[in-house]
């Protein structure tokens, strides 16, 4: 009977400590103390408890203070509870990091997260190249080492064709500064609506300078209409095709103009035909030769396929 007394009041008296000790110290920021408190304590009452029923059962004929001998060591595993307890000390402070704290922007990434870099688009392909032939003032060939010859349209300008005004002095013009000059190719600066399939690139000659740019301002082309250039080119090109035509440079010239009106029905107030039935209706209404993409061209009158009709 007195081992089981024994038994009762040390598990009460450690399972109640316990819960009030873990709520009081809960509150104050350091809970982990009363945990192992607990803990200790339900280890340390049952051994208190061997201790006391051993004291009882030696002293009991010898001695008539055997029961306050077990309770007493019963009662050690509640003291035991409450010095355990006591060495968590009071609330955690919450470490904070040495050094100086940096601000950010809420959405800004971490510190250590480098930040992205933004994304820049390769810059177009070149190459060095030998212009071995003008084959029509626009259209070159042209030789990379390594390489076969090829066939390549000059980037955004229309050179005179036969018949038209300053055609001879354009195709020497072409003929004097291109053949057998080692150029810097420039691919993938546009392309053009209505012509043939080379690819259009960008000459730029020994010197430095475009050669599109450098013809439209010498006046020795126009700036084709149908060009879909990048910016930068396109935004060169319009201003050198109007520096010549301000200045009356080549083809925009005195020479040029009286018999650009004479040729053209419609400074008579005569309205040009979609298209014409055959290359004499076109000769004679002195519109021959005709380019792909001028008023009344037509690819039946074209029979070479070279964008020229009616040569």
């Amino acid at each position: 009977m007195v081992f089981g007394i024994v038994h009762l009041v040390g598990a009460v008296a450690t399972v109640v400590m316990s819960v009030l000790l873990w709520r009081q110290r809960a509150r104050r920021g350091r809970a982990w103390p009363w945990a192992m408190a607990g803990l200790v304590a339900a280890l340390v009452w049952p051994l208190t408890l061997w201790l006391a029923v051993g004291a009882y059962w030696s002293r009991q004929d010898a001695s008539k203070r055997a029961p306050l001998i077990a309770g007493a060591c019963a009662l050690c595993a509640v003291v035991g509870l409450l010095v355990v307890g006591s060495l968590g000390g009071g609330p955690a402070q919450r470490a904070q990091p040495a050094g100086p704290q940096v601000l950010r922007e809420p959405n800004s990434p971490p510190p250590s997260m480098p930040a992205p870099k933004p994304l820049i688009a390769p810059p177009p392909p070149q190459e060095r190249a030998v212009v071995q032939q003008v084959l029509d003032d626009d259209r070159v060939l042209i030789a990379v080492p390594g390489g076969a010859p090829r066939v390549v349209r000059v980037a955004g300008v229309r050179a005179p064709a036969a018949g038209e005004c300053w055609v001879g002095e354009a195709r020497a013009f072409a003929e004097r500064t291109l053949r057998g000059a080692a150029v810097t190719v420039t691919s993938g600066v546009g392309w053009s609506s209505g012509r043939s399939a080379e690819p259009e690139v960008s000459l730029r000659l020994p010197d430095g300078v475009e050669y599109s740019s450098l013809a439209l301002q010498r006046g020795v082309a126009r700036l084709y209409p149908h060009a879909f250039l990048a910016e930068g080119l396109t935004a060169e090109l319009t201003q050198a095709e109007a520096t010549a035509k301000s200045a009356g440079t080549g083809m925009w010239g005195e020479r040029c103009r009286p018999a650009a009106q004479a040729a053209s029905p419609t400074a008579a107030g005569v309205v040009l035909p979609a298209h014409y039935a055959t290359c004499a209706d076109a000769r004679a209404a002195g519109v021959a030769p005709l380019r792909r993409g001028d008023t009344g061209y037509s690819s039946e009158m074209d029979s070479d396929g070279d964008g020229v009709a009616c040569e």
